[in-house]
């Protein structure tokens, strides 16, 4: 004879891990999802000036160890400022939007990549290859004598 309270605490415990189970399943896809159409940190109203006479070791930048990665600005690390091969300037969200990795610009090839994941994006910032679905910001770059204006 089979006891029914015993079958009731299975079919409870079953009931639960199936609920448990869904619950966090639906938590995860939500927040997988999330990371493309999350805005980016600290990017709404982008307009700074960068002097290109002053020193890498700038307070207000953080030095990516080579001018042509590029440097990244502001308080939240939100963009990213290089120098192209022909010697223009060029700004970008700095942080990927797959992931928020810091992106780096590689100057020989034009385009800016995601360290963390290999995400390439073209010299435009749209995607050319990796598990990113969104391309990076781009910025406004007016270059006067030595200052960057950089807005958007």
């Amino acid at each position: 004879m089979v006891n029914s309270s015993a079958m009731e605490r299975k079919e409870f415990l079953q009931l639960f891990g199936l609920g448990a189970t869904a619950l966090l399943a639906s938590a995860c896809l939500k927040s997988c999802g999330s990371k493309s159409s999350d805005p980016i940190p600290g990017a709404a109203n982008v307009d700074f000036t960068v002097s290109l006479a002053a020193s890498s070791s700038s307070s207000s930048s953080i030095d990516l160890n080579d001018a042509s990665k590029g440097y990244i600005y502001g308080a939240n690390r939100a963009v990213i400022v290089a120098r192209t091969a022909v010697g223009a300037y060029v700004a970008f969200q700095a942080p990927c939007p797959h992931d928020g990795t810091s992106v780096y610009f590689d100057q020989r090839q034009t385009r800016v990549v995601s360290p963390n994941h290999y995400a390439i994006f073209s010299g435009s910032g749209g995607v050319v290859s990796g598990p990113v679905s969104r391309a990076l910001k781009q910025y406004t770059v007016a270059h006067t004598g030595t200052t960057l204006r950089i807005s958007g």
